[in-house]
Order: C-alpha cells, then structure tokens, then sequence
C-alpha cells in the first residue's frame, strides 16, 4: 500500500510526525482505523520446488485453484479477503472461531479439490491466526502486531495442512473449541509466540 494514495491517512501520519510521536496523534490514527478481530494467513506448501520442476505458469493454476476456494468459503463465513501475496492469503474475521472454521472448510474443499486432478501437484497450505488490535485500511492493507504473529507462523512455522494460533486466538475462541494437539513457544529473534498446534 502506498499510504499518500490515502490522503486523510497521509494528513494523520504528517500530525503525527510533526508532533514527535505524540500520543494524541497515534490516538487518531487507530480511532480512524482501528479495529479488532481474527487475522487468517495461508501459505502454499512447496512453492520452489513445484515451480523449479513444472514452471511458474503450471504453479499459477494451481493458485488460481486455492484462490477460487478461499474467495468462496470466506464469504461463506463472513469473512474479508484483505489481498493476495504471491501464493498467500490474508483475510480478515471477526472472532477465531469464524477464522478457524473457515479454514477447515478451505482445507476441505482443497483435499476434495486435490482428488479431482490427480494428475496435478496436490495443493497443500500451511496457516496462522492471530487476534487482536490492529490498523485496516479500508479493507486493502493491514497492520499491527496480530498480521505480524500471524504471519510468523503461517508462512515462517506451519507445515503442510497445519493450523497454529496465538495465545490471544486460541483464548479468543468458545470454550469447546479449545482443543489443541499441541502447545509450545517458537522464538523469532526477541519475539515470542506461544503457539496452539490444532487439527
């Protein structure tokens, strides 16, 4: 995102400049575009090695693929297609619990999706969520530590079909969708996250 394409954004980060970083400034900034919610990040598994084997066009079909069905089931589940990057995806929800089921149906539909062309290279994506404060921007870019966690472990951490959540996630969701497999720490220089491994 360019920020002076958003001219009232550009006008509160020049305030917020030419004021030394003060907080009242930074206030105007997050009451303008502050919100809270569930930050899902998908990232395609195998990205270099399909490619150097089939080419980058025969890796675009297969994005085209995983895009059709996240655009579908995040709709399905009132959810908001932020952008794509590469083969990643960025989308906004409003709890965990509606980012989480969204992204089993997305795995879902993929595995079923997968059986339909055999003779392909399976689509398989890896997945972080993370909840909590963060910058939207008119839907088309976001910003703030939960995009940040989220993309850690779903581009940096995951495995293939894996889904990872933050603290702040997995507490976010109803209490008998607390289930994990597993729980530990992943350091990322002096960044933290304790991690929740669900199915």
């Amino acid at each position: 995102m360019r920020v002076n394409d958003h001219s009232p954004l550009a006008e509160l980060l020049q305030q917020h400049h030419l004021s030394h970083g003060c907080p009242e400034s930074a206030q105007a900034v997050w009451q303008a575009y502050g919100t809270t919610a569930a930050v899902l990040i998908t990232d395609m598994s195998r990205f270099s090695a399909i490619t150097k084997e089939k080419g980058i066009v025969y890796y675009l079909t297969l994005i085209q693929r995983m895009q059709d069905i996240v655009e579908t089931v995040t709709t399905q589940f009132n959810g908001t297609l932020i952008k794509y990057v590469a083969d990643d995806a960025f989308v906004l929800f409003a709890d965990s619990a509606s980012a989480l089921n969204a992204l089993r149906e997305i795995r879902q539909r993929l595995k079923q999706d997968n059986q339909q062309f055999p003779q392909h290279h399976d689509i398989e994506i890896a997945a972080g969520i993370a909840f909590g404060e963060l910058l939207n921007f008119h839907d088309r870019e976001i910003f703030g530590d939960p995009v940040n966690e989220a993309s850690k472990l779903g581009e940096d951490t995951a495995a293939a079909w894996e889904i990872l959540l933050t603290e702040a996630a997995y507490q976010n969701l109803p209490a008998d969708m607390r289930v994990h497999e597993k729980m530990c720490d992943h350091a990322f220089g002096k960044l933290t996250i304790r991690t929740y491994y669900m199915s």
